[in-house]
């Protein structure tokens, strides 16, 4: 009856939202329609013959248009020493392309009216660029020009290399950044998730404008790419333009992420970079997590939610204690993180806590209640994101990127909803590793050194 009703209530929250159901085929191979707990957009798909998807979710008397175009490479692939560069050639494609300098590109945006973002991940380059109806082609023109004939001009590299240097810069003072990346480094080691995806200081300065050029040759291909164009526009005028502009894109060979793996740690480690008294301590706790393609994702998901809630409420008993955690699953194992803020005298203890909790999820199958109410959040969290074409549209790329099929939204929540306590217990004997995670702490060795020997073997940074 519980499920029933959440089913329900989902049915209710996206009626506004639907166009309609969506096909997909059965295991017979009809087309019939598919029963789904949410309502989801139609989806239009069609595919250009150098291998680019373009997909179009139409909004008719919207009196706007989107195009979102995903390239399925990002920040795991730059080169040894050299990190930052697909964030850096990615930020390039605005300061000049297909014969337009980047002032050109900054007034023909103004002039437009339009929206132009783009961002790396690990897995991705994305570029969105949206404006009012009438822009549909300027806006396919431009993105065409963005990704096909990109300047790479030696005038404009060296000032976004030092505008970026300079905002890590600021970054870095910042003592919870500092401790996630001396985590990080310690728990992925040579691995490409050992770095800051932004790169550093460093990794910046030791890009040339032919690493950029490779880049882009060698990632930036249309088979290698997705095309959502959501709002006022049809499939037929996304499939025309897509020819006009990008069918010159060209193809190539798509490169799989077969990288070695970190290697296991054998025991656990604390490092404590020396902080003077008289302010909050930070710590993280840090272990390689899990695929967003594993087959029991869902599990690791439920397990972190269960996880994240136990320490922060047994931690609450402090007043100024404050904790997150994150699963950051990539299309490689990405790392699960639990971050503290807390006085120092109480961090030994908070630090149990997160240790005790792992173990306890090993050990007993969690609570029904808290099993339902984290399921109960994860379906909440993807009808929040469908509340927006923008976040349906990056759905739907997320569905591409990471291999997840096209039936994905179709038995989510029940995919979701079939994890039962057992299986949390399950995928935390498998992921969770309380004896040999890497913790990093910013606070005063002088009085965190002896406590933390407790918790395994101790190195101070000053």
């Amino acid at each position: 009856m519980k499920k029933w009703a959440l089913s329900a209530s989902l049915f209710l929250l996206f009626i506004g939202f639907s166009l309609g159901l969506p096909h997909s085929a059965s295991a017979s191979g009809s087309n019939r329609p598919q029963a789904s707990h949410f309502v989801l957009p139609i989806v239009k798909r069609d595919s250009l013959l150098n291998g680019l998807q373009l997909i179009t979710l139409e909004q008719p008397g919207t009196g706007s248009i989107s195009a979102h175009l995903r390239i399925n490479s990002g920040g795991l692939f730059d080169l040894a020493g050299k990190g930052g560069l697909a964030d850096i050639t990615a930020a390039m494609l605005r300061k000049g392309c297909g014969g337009l300098t980047a002032k050109n590109i900054a007034d023909t945006v103004e002039q437009l009216g339009l929206t132009v973002n783009i961002a790396t991940s690990w897995d991705s380059t994305d570029i969105v660029i949206s404006g009012p109806t009438d822009t549909l082609d300027p806006v396919f023109d431009l993105l065409g020009k963005m990704v096909i004939s990109p300047t790479f001009d030696q005038k404009e590299i060296e000032p976004l290399k030092q505008a970026r240097t300079a905002a890590l810069s600021t970054e870095v003072q910042e003592d919870a950044v500092t401790v996630r990346r001396k985590a990080l480094e310690i728990v992925f080691g040579s691995h490409p998730f050992g770095r800051p995806l932004h790169g550093t200081a460093e990794s910046l300065g030791q890009i040339t404008r032919q690493d950029l050029l490779y880049f882009h040759n060698r990632f930036y291909i249309a088979n290698n790419s997705q095309l959502v164009v959501t709002g006022d526009v049809t499939g037929d005028q996304v499939t025309k333009l897509g020819r006009s502009k990008l069918g010159a894109w060209k193809k190539g060979e798509k490169i799989p992420p077969t990288f070695k793996p970190p290697e296991p740690q054998a025991a656990r480690r604390v490092i404590i970079i020396d902080r003077p008294e008289g302010q909050p301590a930070q710590a993280v706790v840090a272990q390689l997590g899990v695929s967003r393609r594993a087959d029991d994702y869902f599990a690791a998901a439920v397990m972190a939610d269960v996880l994240g809630r136990q320490i922060a409420q047994i931690t609450s008993v402090h007043d100024a204690t404050r904790t997150t955690s994150d699963l950051e699953a990539r299309l490689l194992a990405g790392p699960l993180i639990v971050s503290l803020k807390a006085a120092p005298g109480d961090l030994g203890g908070d630090l149990a806590v997160v240790l005790d909790a792992m173990g306890s999820l090993q050990a007993n199958p969690p609570s029904n209640d808290r099993v339902d109410s984290a399921k109960s959040r994860m379906i909440s969290g993807m009808a929040d994101r469908l509340k927006t074409t923008a976040g349906a549209a990056e759905l739907v790329l997320d569905i591409e990127t990471f291999g997840l099929g096209r039936d994905y939204m179709i038995n989510f929540a029940d995919r979701v909803n079939a994890v039962s306590p057992a299986d949390v217990q399950r995928a935390a004997q498998n992921y969770l590793k309380p004896n040999s995670v890497t913790i990093v702490i910013a606070g005063p060795a002088s009085r965190l050194e002896d406590p933390m020997k407790k918790i395994g073997a101790v190195a101070v940074l000053k």
